[in-house]
């Protein structure tokens, strides 16, 4: 049994159209119908879905909960030093770097910047 992680987006439903929309635009309160333009960009896949133990320290960082916003993820996001304090790191050490921890985030961040609303969600 593994630590899994993963980003996913929420639509809304409207009830007039029955079709999905997020909310979006310059004033952030127009509904947009049209998801089908959104693409995450390459650099940032590898980072949709994820599978190992080394994400339980992150998370321990962020909330007690199963889930959050990306956006609350980013604003607790961790140190790279404290990561590596953590006891649960030496296992990870060969396979997880600084360059990574920087990668996520980058990702991570990518996605609380955008209009539609990206959470991120873990179980073991």
């Amino acid at each position: 049994m593994g630590f899994d992680i993963h980003i996913y987006c929420s639509f809304s439903i409207c009830k007039e159209t029955g079709k999905l929309f997020y909310y979006g635009g310059p004033s952030g309160l127009q509904k947009i119908y049209d998801i089908s333009n959104i693409v995450i960009p390459e650099e940032h896949r590898e980072f949709v879905r994820m599978r190992g133990h080394l994400f339980g320290i992150y998370t321990r960082f962020i909330t007690d909960e199963m889930s959050t916003s990306v956006t609350n993820f980013v604003d607790k996001y961790p140190e790279w030093s404290d990561i590596m304090e953590s006891s649960d790191f030496e296992e990870c050490a060969s396979h997880w770097n600084e360059d990574m921890h920087d990668r996520f985030y980058a990702a991570l961040k990518w996605f609380a910047d955008q209009q539609m609303c990206y959470m991120i969600c873990w179980d073991y």
